[in-house]
């Protein structure tokens, strides 16, 4: 699969103040994805969580604030390397010269590889969205792709691609500094949603809840309460009993 940085120049159309996605990947590298067209609207979903405690005889509980949530970010993004779209100029519209189409997948393979767990890390590239005063940094938790135009033969050329990014307060790796903990044999890596705990992994991978234990030593988990979404964790081999 070619590198979007060798697409021909008709299929590029870069205007000023593109939307960037900056990423990090868990060994080290780092590059920068130029979005083909800015999207037309993206949300922002911010929430805290908190518990109810329901008291006898009284009409209303009482609520305790647990924390804050990671906040996501949902947006959709527009792909077209086809050779058939018309270009506005002073003279009306026109048509460029037919050329070869480019396989759009060029620009979705690089965003379906946002979910992809690597390196040692054991965790999905960090990415950074950015688009004029939206500055937005987490983990992609989901990557949804749409293809809605083919060129003779089956080849995508044009794609809508939703992406969901969650937030989440991790720093870049440096590869000169990365000395995470070797996953031991067995091990698993799973993603934290918005709506489970650790309790629901363990009794999920183990069938018994109790051992939500092994899983928060394992990532060196103080509070299994704030454990935000999209944090990738680490499902250890519970040790055989004989």
């Amino acid at each position: 699969m070619p590198s979007i940085l060798s697409i021909p120049r008709n299929t590029m159309r870069k205007r000023d103040g593109n939307a960037l996605l900056r990423i990090e990947r868990a060994t080290g590298e780092s590059s920068t994805f130029v979005c083909q067209f800015n999207p037309d609207q993206y949300h922002i979903n911010v929430k805290g969580k908190l518990n109810k405690i329901e008291r006898q005889g009284e009409d209303s509980p009482i609520v305790q604030f647990m924390g804050g949530s990671s906040s996501v970010l949902d947006l959709k993004l527009f792909f077209d390397t086809s050779t058939s779209y018309e270009i506005k100029t002073g003279m009306g519209f026109r048509k460029p010269k037919k050329e070869k189409a480019q396989d759009v997948s060029v620009y979705t393979e690089t965003l379906m590889s946002l979910v992809r767990i690597e390196g040692k890390a054991c965790r999905p590239p960090l990415v950074t969205f950015s688009w004029g005063s939206l500055l937005f940094s987490g983990l992609v938790e989901n990557v949804d792709v749409n293809y809605t135009m083919f060129e003779k033969g089956g080849i995508p050329v044009r794609a809508e691609v939703s992406l969901n990014i969650v937030s989440a307060k991790l720093k870049p790796l440096d590869t000169v500094k990365l000395k995470a903990k070797e996953p031991s044999a067995g091990t698993k890596c799973v993603t934290m949603t918005s709506d489970s705990s650790l309790w629901d992994i363990a009794e999920k991978e183990y069938g018994d809840a109790s051992h939500w234990k092994d899983i928060a030593e394992e990532n060196n988990i103080l509070n299994p309460l704030e454990v935000s979404a999209g944090t990738q964790l680490k499902v250890p081999a519970l040790p055989e009993v004989r």
